[in-house]
């Protein structure tokens, strides 16, 4: 979305937020890009919306679309490494930077390089250690099954991990379509239950609440 269409978008949501407040409660969300050179930028804009949750994702990693597949092409093993480690660095510099009150599909990188996550290194305990130590909150997003790694972001290791971190999560669907909004919702319940976690996140007017899964 350019910065010009901002203003249409947030008084189209408000004004779905009268219109239908009797029979659905209606939410202002974004998601943003994370680039470390504009955190300021960033801050700036969203500062001027009444935003009820803001989603911050990383989407370009060492220069490249994390979805474009033929960055990793003849990369050495050791290459490979450096890659993810520069993708969690970025997700670490997005929770410490204050910016985000959710940090969106954390090991999306594997979205078209399935391979993604076997590449070996403590990068990603590292960064969940972050993410809790700045109180952050990740989102169980679904639309990781319409890539070819298949599965939720981020992985069900990763989870676990995330819940022995408490880390905070919350749920998205990342739709894109209206048939894929809240996909398979009691099935990431369930799964979060199984793995330890008693509650999740819900947001308005930017104020996190936990509730009961």
């Amino acid at each position: 979305m350019a910065k010009s269409e901002f203003p249409d978008y947030v008084n189209e949501v408000i004004k779905l937020k009268e219109k239908y407040k009797s029979d659905i409660h209606v939410l202002l969300g974004i998601e943003a890009d994370f680039f470390p050179q504009y955190v300021e930028l960033y801050k700036r804009q969203l500062e001027q919306y009444p935003f009820d949750y803001v989603i911050g994702s990383v989407h370009i990693s060492n220069g490249a679309s994390i979805f474009n597949k033929d960055r990793w092409k003849d990369l050495s093993e050791q290459e490979q490494t450096k890659e993810k480690e520069i993708y969690y660095k970025l997700i670490q510099e997005s929770a410490k930077s204050g910016l985000f009150d959710v940090l969106g599909h954390i090991d999306a990188m594997k979205g078209v390089y399935p391979t993604f996550s076997q590449i070996n290194t403590e990068v990603v305990d590292q960064t969940l250690k972050i993410i809790a130590s700045h109180d952050g909150t990740i989102e169980v997003n679904t639309s990781g099954k319409t890539k070819e790694c298949g599965g939720w972001y981020p992985s069900s290791e990763i989870l676990e991990r995330a819940c022995f971190y408490n880390v905070k999560v919350t749920f998205g669907s990342d739709a894109h379509i209206p048939e894929r909004v809240g996909d398979e919702w009691e099935e990431v319940t369930n799964y979060l239950k199984e793995i330890g976690y008693r509650e999740w996140a819900i947001f308005e007017k930017r104020v996190r609440r936990m509730i009961k899964l």
